[in-house]
This record gives C-alpha cells, structure tokens and sequence, in this order.
C-alpha cells in the first residue's frame, strides 16, 4: 500500500510541476494561432467555444510536452490585440470584397509570389503573421524561410512593381501588428529600427537629395 501511494504521490507532484510551468503568453500565442487556423474572428456564436477550447487544447500541450522557458518572454497587450483582431477581420472583408470584383471584371488576374522578409526574430510574430496572411482572401504563404526571416506570398490583383510594393507593405502592417500585441521590448525595437518607415524615410531623402543636385 505504501509504494502504490508513494508513486500517486510522485504523479501528483509532477503533474503540479508541469502545470506551473505553463507559460500563460506562450498559451495566449498558441490560442491566437488557433483562432487563426480555425477561422475563429468570424462573427459567430462558435468563436467563444473555439477560443476557449484552443486555450485549453494550448494548455494541454505544455502540460503534456513542457518547453524550456522562452526569453524573453512574449508581453501580452490586450488593447493592440483588440486592435490586431479589429484590423484583420477589416483586412478579410476589403479582400473579399476586392477578390469578388477581380473574379467577375478580369478573365486572367495578375498575380505574383513576393518575398517579404521579416524585422524581427520573433519565430512566433512571423508563424502569427504568416497565417494571418493566408486567411485574408487573395494572400497565400507559398514558402518560409526561417534562417533568412523571409516569408514567399502568393498574392492575387498583383502584376506590376507598385503593386508589389504596396502588398509587401501590407504583410509589413500585419507584422507590425502582432508585435504590437505580442513581441517584447526587442521586437518592437527591432520593428521601429526598419521596414517601411525607414523606406519611406530613405526615399524620402534621395527625392531631396536628387532635387538638390544639379
């Protein structure tokens, strides 16, 4: 009797271990990602089941499979998250909308696949934006590169040099937003350090520099 008892014992202290271990950012990230994957910001009824679920399903798996501490930790923002899940559902209805139009005017739309390389090092900011990406109609992720931070879009309405600008840009702002809401003083950092503010601020200056020159 006292050996069964002894090793109940033992399970209950690893299993209170492990759950005090779970890091609630990293679960908040993995539920976001749920959310992402099932299509859980549409407004139905549904959405409250599927967020709840996915923070439990996140629970379970740092329960069953305990990750080493991640550092630094994500920082939770709860009004840029709002802000973040406001902005994606405007993004899927302006490119449904967009896509629709595409469909019923052109026989053959333009498309192109555009690198985008990431500002940040955040593997979470760049899985979070990769899918967010993909749900937005007309935007597919077609490949990663994590070593390089470089995310390979598939984007549909795409067919000259403006328009891959503008939706690099677009895939910028959704980056933007993530880190907004999740990264750390470091990825935001790393986010102000580069991107299209720089470019706009380079572009800016080269204008000048060649309106200077005679």
């Amino acid at each position: 009797m006292t050996r069964p008892r002894k090793r109940k014992r033992a399970g209950l202290t690893a299993l209170r271990r492990r759950v005090g271990k779970v890091q609630v950012p990293v679960a908040l990230g993995m539920t976001l990602v749920w959310m992402l994957l099932f299509k859980g910001f549409q407004p139905r009824w549904e959405s409250l089941g599927l967020l709840v679920l996915g923070f439990l399903v996140s629970v379970l798996i740092m329960v069953l499979f305990p990750m080493p501490p991640i550092t630094p930790m994500p920082r939770f923002h709860p009004v840029h998250l709002v802000r973040l899940v406001l902005y994606v559902l405007a993004e899927m209805v302006v490119a449904s909308f967009q896509v629709t139009v595409i469909i019923f005017t052109r026989r053959q739309a333009p498309s192109s696949v555009v690198a985008v390389r990431m500002r940040t090092d955040s593997d979470l900011t760049m899985v979070c934006t990769a899918i967010a990406a993909s749900i937005i109609p007309g935007t597919l992720i077609v490949e990663v590169n994590r070593s390089e931070r470089v995310l390979y879009v598939h984007m549909l309405g795409v067919g000259d040099d403006e328009a891959v600008e503008r939706g690099r840009r677009d895939i910028w702002k959704l980056e933007r937003r993530f880190v907004m809401a999740l990264g750390t003083h470091e990825d935001i950092a790393a986010l102000r350090a580069g991107g299209p503010e720089a470019l706009d601020e380079q572009e800016k200056q080269e204008t000048r520099e060649g309106g200077e020159r005679p």
